[in-house]
């Protein structure tokens, strides 16, 4: 069952949280793919306008009553608790920094929308989420391609894959991932993960896990290690105690936005954004007058 449909009722407020750091790689592969076509595009200008194109096809899909973009990127620089867990966690990650050149007026700009961008200390963008998604009331959506946030989907929070265009809901969690929402976390700290550079469990294939979660094998002390290592790496209740992380969330969460629709219009004019001063009073009623229409029409 969609969110979409549920905003006729004004009760049920709508959270719209949107994974910054995995868009900006997208947006920015897109643009790059796409400069390469022409000498006379300017591939920063590019980039940031299509992760705001992005950004507003999601508001608009989603009608929210708020939408919140977290990122990695540290203010306040903290080694990652993960690391300290796992030397070699997300060791094979690029240190390309280039995708974020553009992230400064990137965060400006949504600022100007009335878009918070939220930072972590200890722990990421993930761990935010979490945080999100239990502290907020109402429905929630995560708009990111990253599965690791499949164990935060429940009754009131869904996650949005936008290039798969697909809606993860508990309803219909098995019949979307081939595994039952209770036996995700345990398939994923069995057989580890590539992306995140954590080794599985050694001969954990599909066979192996299915006799393991039919009660058919145990583990081995070794392969426990493994396994507990693994479940405290990709869980995201560390946040649940760690009080000076969700102080350090929440006080950021608690700043007031202040939108700005001059200064957005006047920066797209500088950058030259056709399309959306096209759009302008399609864009200005939905960052800044959806939910006050939204209040009146019930």
């Amino acid at each position: 069952m969609s969110l979409r449909y549920q905003r006729h009722n004004i009760n049920i407020m709508k959270t719209l949280i949107i994974d910054s750091n995995n868009l900006i790689h997208r947006t920015w592969w897109t643009a790059k793919n796409q400069a390469k076509r022409s000498e006379d595009i300017n591939l920063s200008n590019l980039h940031i306008y299509f992760t705001l194109n992005a950004i507003y096809s999601y508001v608009n899909k989603y009608k929210p009553d708020k939408t919140i973009a977290v990122w990695d990127e540290k203010l306040d620089y903290q080694v990652n608790k993960r690391k300290t867990e796992f030397a070699d966690y997300k060791g094979n990650r690029s240190s390309d920094s280039t995708p974020h050149e553009n992230n400064g007026h990137i965060k400006m700009m949504l600022a100007c929308l009335g878009i918070p961008s939220i930072f972590p200390r200890e722990l990421e963008a993930d761990d935010i989420v979490a945080y999100i998604c239990k502290k907020n009331e109402g429905k929630k959506v995560i708009v990111s391609v990253d599965q690791d946030f499949l164990q935060l989907v429940d009754d009131e929070t869904i996650l949005f894959d936008p290039i798969r265009k697909k809606e993860f809901i508990i309803s219909k969690f098995e019949e979307m991932t081939g595994t039952a929402f209770n036996d995700w976390m345990t398939v994923k700290c069995l057989r580890g993960d590539k992306s995140d550079n954590v080794p599985g469990i050694p001969g954990f294939g599909k066979v192996k896990v299915k006799k393991f979660l039919d009660g058919n094998i145990d583990l081995t002390e070794e392969q426990q290690q493994i396994y507990n290592t693994n479940f405290s790496l990709f869980s995201l209740d560390k946040i649940d105690n760690m009080e000076a992380e969700k102080s350090y969330y929440q006080k950021q969460l608690d700043m007031p936005v202040n939108q700005d629709w001059r200064m957005f219009i006047d920066e797209c004019k500088q950058r030259d954004f056709q399309r959306i001063l096209n759009k302008q009073e399609t864009w200005h009623t939905l960052f800044f007058l959806g939910n006050k229409l939204q209040s009146i029409l019930g």
